[in-house]
């Protein structure tokens, strides 16, 4: 899979120790605190397993940005787990259409998906607003972090571009996000607080 855009190219990377992968590795721990990333080894473990895949965006041979995403098979849909831009290459539009491609190709990367969910801060939230992505409105989320848990927000790009999600699906969600990602417990008492807090019908804002 792989698209291209006034010289520059997105690819998915399948060789754990190549230099993109390296590359890509070097830009996610500089992008992402130590509280809020995984170790490059369970990264590789994740890819092998072939529910985490990793993709590049580069331009004549250099790493610019990248995208690790995670597969559910169920309930199916696609979660952008970590998505970054080589410092000094930030403001040319490489993020915008990195996360725009994945947007695009939903339907490749999980053919029974129709959402793209995102667990993110404050500040992150106009940048994917301005590409149809909402907020789960009512719905507290907290990210299952190695320091304690860390209010977030949970977005969703919707292929269906519904208003409105049912109690249900979110639950699937965040079950699928605790149970498979986190890898939690399903008695997990966080996991169990935040599906008992979900309303009825959850609104994307």
């Amino acid at each position: 899979m792989q698209q291209t855009r006034s010289g520059l190219s997105i690819t998915r990377i399948v060789h754990y120790r190549s230099r993109w992968f390296q590359d890509a590795m070097r830009i996610y721990q500089a992008e992402f605190s130590a509280d809020s990333r995984l170790s490059v080894t369970t990264i590789r473990a994740l890819l092998a397993a072939g529910q985490y895949q990793l993709f590049v965006t580069q331009e004549q041979g250099t790493v610019l940005g990248f995208a690790l995403i995670w597969i559910s098979r169920r309930p199916a849909f696609v979660h952008l787990d970590y998505i970054g831009v080589r410092h000094e290459q930030k403001g040319r539009g490489i993020g915008t259409w990195l996360y725009r491609w994945l947007t695009s190709h939903l339907h490749e990367l999980s053919p029974r998906a129709s959402l793209l969910t995102l667990e993110v801060e404050n500040e992150l939230i106009p940048f994917y607003r301005r590409s149809d992505t909402r907020i789960l409105e009512g719905v507290a989320y907290l990210f299952p972090g190695p320091f304690g848990p860390l209010p977030m927000h949970l977005m969703v790009h919707d292929r269906e571009q519904r208003q409105v999600l049912e109690r249900m699906v979110v639950q699937g969600v965040i079950r699928g996000l605790y149970r498979g990602l986190h890898q939690r417990a399903a008695g997990d008492p966080l996991l169990r607080s935040l599906l008992i807090g979900v309303p009825r019908i959850v609104r994307l804002v």
